[in-house]
This record gives C-alpha cells, structure tokens and sequence, in this order.
C-alpha cells in the first residue's frame, strides 16, 4: 500500500480517479489519515455480539459523516491498479519491470534513451514513482478506470 503522502502526491500529478467497488480512499486532514476507506455497496463490520464474533451488515455509518466530495478524498491505488494505469500510458514496446533488490523493489521504465529506474521497499510505492515520472513526463491527467 503506498503512503497518503505519495497518493497525494500522484493526485497533484494529474491522476484522476473514477470510483469503482474495492477502491481503496482515504480522507486527509480530518484526523483521520491513517483509516482507510473502502467503496463498497454495502459495509460488513466485524463486530462482537456477547462475545462471539459476528458480522455485522450496516447501512450506514455510524459516525455523523453523510458524505465527502469526491474532490476532498485521495485515493489510495493498489499494486496492481499502478501497474495497470503505467501500462494503460506507455506503448506496449516500452520496457517495464519491476525486480527484487537488495532494499526491496526496483521498477524500471523506458522513459527516454536510457530507462529510469525507481527503486521503493514496497513494490507498489516503486511502481508509483514510476507513474509520477510518466505523468510529469505528459503533463496531462491519467484517467483510472
């Protein structure tokens, strides 16, 4: 999972998002920026009922928030979204790897004449750098879809 720091960051880039179900967002600056949030039709919390666990279906929640502009929410991209949306931006004859190494993760893209690499301890924060490099390289948004 890459950091709200980072999915600010690629947000600021241009990154647009368009929401789907299992989305993963978070809400920043409302003392809230370490919960994750996810976009799902219908919650299930885990919850105890005289000491057994049970799931438990909400409607909604139970904290007085009726809603958030999409504007005010970071995304908060998985692994395999970013590597999709690289993917989604560069031309299918266009290197892209991402190896192990010796701190973590290393993903390699041919940006130019010689491939920039951007190596992260998570794999996902790796390929995010990446996607940050494309996109300042087009200047212009990337929708998700």
């Amino acid at each position: 999972m890459i950091s709200l720091e980072l999915a600010g960051r690629l947000r600021d880039a241009g990154l647009r998002w368009n929401p789907a179900e299992r989305d993963l967002f978070a809400l920043p600056e409302r003392d809230m920026d370490d919960q994750l949030f996810v976009v799902s039709p219908l919650p299930a919390l885990i919850q105890r009922l005289n000491g057994h666990p049970v799931v438990a279906f909400q409607a909604s929640a139970e904290w007085a928030l009726d809603y958030v502009m999409l504007a005010e929410v970071i995304w908060m991209p998985s692994e395999a979204q970013l590597r999709e949306l690289l993917e989604a931006r560069i031309a299918p004859d266009v290197p892209l790897r991402l190896e192990r190494s010796a701190s973590g993760y290393c993903c390699t893209i041919g940006l130019g004449d010689v491939p920039a690499s951007y190596e992260h301890a998570d794999a996902a924060d790796a390929y995010a750098m990446a996607l940050l490099a494309v996109l300042a390289r087009d200047g212009a948004g990337l929708a998700a879809t």
